[in-house]
């Protein structure tokens, strides 16, 4: 057997039993709430790692600060998986007004770089990225399939994972032991992603395909494209029977 005493490998054993470690110190079992957001959250992280990775295969000037984005949005995962990991403790009833009136003037969570809370800040870096992006695409007056490039598939993929995550940290914000600016930023986080799929499929002139409502006896839908980078001079709308 190899000796790994000076190595940092990735196994312990300590969870063969169905438990695992939160940041606290307490153990719980791994079908726990607060670890299937963990999880969650760490498989939005591996998600968009597969969207950064297929952009710089691509000519990655192609989409200016679009990978960049997406390094920050991977740390600033890791940032909400590490928030989850450390749920607020709740010692007393919350419910009781007269046993926490001399907490109130407290904040329950406070960003402190090491999992005791989420910047708002985060979540309005994300709004300026979404108006920078939006002001480049042609206007959106449909719904899009989830469809186009390889990449602009991938950031659906994204978007809908990211959704899952958020369902589940509503739960724990819920509870009183999440900060609910980690609900904020999964919220915009979906429309990041959805605005970054649009945003490559142009970049990469992909027409986008609209949804459409079959037609009374129709053996198949008509199909619409919209806003390819080479027909916005068409005024960003193809219409195309097939």
């Amino acid at each position: 057997m190899v000796d790994t005493k000076k190595k940092n490998v990735p196994y312990t054993r300590g969870g063969d039993n169905g438990t695992s470690q939160l940041l606290t110190g307490e153990r719980r079992s791994k079908d726990d709430i607060v670890f299937e957001a963990m999880g969650t959250v760490d498989e939005l992280c591996a998600v968009v790692g597969v969207a950064h990775a297929q952009l710089l295969e691509k000519n990655s000037d192609q989409y200016g600060v679009l990978p960049d984005y997406l390094l920050d949005i991977m740390s600033r995962l890791f940032d909400v998986g590490s928030h989850v990991a450390k749920p607020r403790k709740i010692t007393y009833d919350e419910d009781d007004d007269e046993d926490r009136s001399n907490d109130d003037e407290a904040p329950l969570f406070v960003a402190d770089g090491v999992g005791g809370g989420f910047h708002i800040e985060n979540v309005e870096i994300l709004e300026q990225w979404i108006d920078e992006f939006t002001e480049e695409l042609p206007e959106l007056t449909t719904f899009v399939l989830p469809t186009g490039s390889m990449a602009a598939a991938q950031f659906h993929v994204a978007r809908t994972v990211c959704r899952r995550a958020e369902r589940q940290a509503v739960g724990l914000v819920q509870a009183k032991v999440c900060d609910p600016n980690t609900v904020r930023y999964l919220n915009r986080l979906s429309d990041f992603f959805f605005t970054a799929a649009r945003y490559a499929n142009y970049k990469e002139d992909k027409a986008e395909l609209a949804y459409c409502k079959p037609k009374k006896n129709s053996t198949q839908r008509e199909r619409y494209e919209i806003s390819s980078a080479a027909a916005d001079n068409d005024k960003g709308e193809n219409k195309t029977k097939t």
